[in-house]
């Protein structure tokens, strides 16, 4: 990544602020929506989430300036690109977010914490020179919004970082900060757990996807709880793809990480092994044969490890690589029963009425999400003790009525946040 920091004289870094402040009082003001997320690894629920929310602002701000600001610009232009005729793909709050965390400092004259550099440099010139281009365009937005996900916990620590940057933008500013379906669980420790709450004052809206996430805000005046931010997007027909009229196969769809699963224990095993045996003892115990299997990537590549793990128990399986999802849409109306450890293959899955089974890959960490769905009202058996095989389950997914509840709720922020406008 280099020194993001550049060359610091005394004197220089005020000069330059200066300069680019007349610079910029002498553009045509414009709306700069600014986002935030962790798009382009990519990820199908996180690629899914940041289409949904550009979509909604391509219709409700068409002439607006929107900003995804992400760890991936590349790949995440490529798979988001034309949605938003204005959007623009940086990378410039994560790169401070990652050189604080990589150069952490805690003793000395220069001792510092990261979240505490991230927020000076994202909001002033100076710190970080080399990204002044997109420090000033942070700093110019009009309003700032952490997408959802579960990427603000302790599974990352350093990401509490992202945070403490929007609301140091809104303390300075007086824009907006907005947090919407975020997953918290397991929360921060530590200081990072007193800097989230703390930044979380400072948001217009902090809304999130689980109770286990709404009770870590608890008497945080900008805490709302309308779900995953997924659920904007499973009425795009982009999201799932349906078979025209054929006969149900009543096979087996299987969306299996081989990320996060460490925890996984079953069979006197742990990790691949342990998962790789639940799912090969399933299959067994369900009497389906490979040819009757389609393998889905969530992720490219590595949801491939436990399928290949199974070698010639999924002989004939079908394989549906990421970019025919991403490009076409998750396959449903098949009669299929799913077996998904990934969460927005569930919660996708589920709202178009499949039947399923959610595989808790890292317990304190995918336990919160899929028990949130099924709070929500889906219908999957999640398994909670995975040295027991589960029955096939048959009751679909989301009843309309949930699925319907949901979709309006998240439609609602997202009008609240974003209202249309036709200039």
């Amino acid at each position: 990544m280099g020194n993001i920091r550049g060359m610091h004289v005394p004197g220089i870094a005020n000069l330059r602020g200066g300069i680019v402040d007349r610079i910029r009082e002498r553009r045509h003001p414009e709306e700069i929506i600014y986002l935030i997320a962790p798009s382009g690894h990519p990820n199908y629920g996180d690629e899914l989430i940041a289409r949904a929310w550009l979509h909604h602002l391509a219709r409700a701000r068409p002439r607006a300036m929107v900003v995804l600001d992400c760890h991936s610009p590349g790949q995440a232009g490529l798979l988001l690109r034309g949605i938003h005729p204005g959007a623009v793909f940086v990378d410039t709050l994560w790169q401070l977010t990652q050189y604080a965390a990589d150069t952490e400092r805690t003793d000395g004259p220069d001792a510092r914490t990261p979240w505490t550099w991230v927020a000076e440099a994202a909001t002033r010139f100076g710190p970080a020179p080399r990204l002044a281009e997109g420090v000033d365009v942070f700093r110019r937005a009009s309003s700032v919004h952490l997408l959802g996900g579960g990427y603000l916990n302790r599974v990352w620590p350093q990401h509490v970082s992202l945070v403490a940057a929007a609301a140091e933008l809104a303390r300075t500013t007086g824009v907006p900060a907005y947090a919407t379906g975020q997953g918290l669980i397991p929360l921060f420790d530590g200081p990072a757990r007193a800097v989230l709450t703390e930044s979380a004052e400072a948001f217009t809206i902090f809304d999130v996807r689980d109770a286990a996430s709404a009770e870590a805000l608890s008497g945080t005046a900008a805490r709302r709880h309308t779900g995953d931010d997924a659920w904007l997007a499973v009425d795009d027909p982009a999201s799932t793809r349906r078979d025209p009229g054929g006969p149900a196969r009543h096979g087996v769809t299987l969306c299996l990480q081989a990320d996060l699963t460490e925890d996984f224990a079953a069979f006197g095993m742990t990790g691949l092994d342990a998962l790789t045996r639940f799912v090969g003892a399933t299959l067994d115990a369900w009497q389906v044969g490979g040819d009757a299997v389609t393998v889905l990537e969530g992720i490219p590549g590595g949801d491939l490890e436990i399928p290949s793990r199974l070698g010639n128990r999924l002989a004939g399986a079908a394989t549906i690589p990421f970019l025919d999802v991403w490009r076409s849409g998750l396959p449903v109306g098949r009669g299929d029963t799913w077996i998904s450890t990934r969460f927005h293959p569930h919660l996708v899955a589920a709202a178009a009425g499949e039947s399923g089974v959610a595989v808790i890959g890292r317990p304190d960490y995918y336990a919160t999400k899929h028990e949130s769905l099924a709070a929500a009202g889906s219908r999957w058996t999640i398994v909670d003790d995975p040295d027991i095989i589960p029955d096939r389950p048959d009751a679909g997914g989301f009843s309309e009525e949930h699925r319907a509840r949901a979709v309006a709720s998240k439609r609602a922020l997202a009008h609240r946040l974003y209202p249309r406008r036709r200039w």
